[in-house]
């Protein structure tokens, strides 16, 4: 039979190794989101590089049109 120190002491463990866990999962969670925000950032300014690009190429056109009539 078990007593009440050895049950404590499972307890213990269990309860600990719960934390571990979550704070694993936590450390993935902001990694995660860490990354996410580096990644959306250089996206975003990729896509300012782009839609300078593409409001050139339409200003481009549009003086060949009007060069053309």
């Amino acid at each position: 039979m078990t007593d009440c120190c050895e049950l404590a002491r499972q307890a213990l463990y269990v309860i600990a190794g719960a934390f571990g866990v979550i704070l694993a999962l936590l450390a993935m969670f902001f990694g995660y989101n860490l990354k996410l925000g580096v990644r959306t950032a250089k996206l975003e300014k990729k896509n300012g590089k782009e839609q300078k690009q593409i409001d050139d190429l339409k200003k481009e056109v549009e003086q060949l049109k009007n060069k053309n009539e």
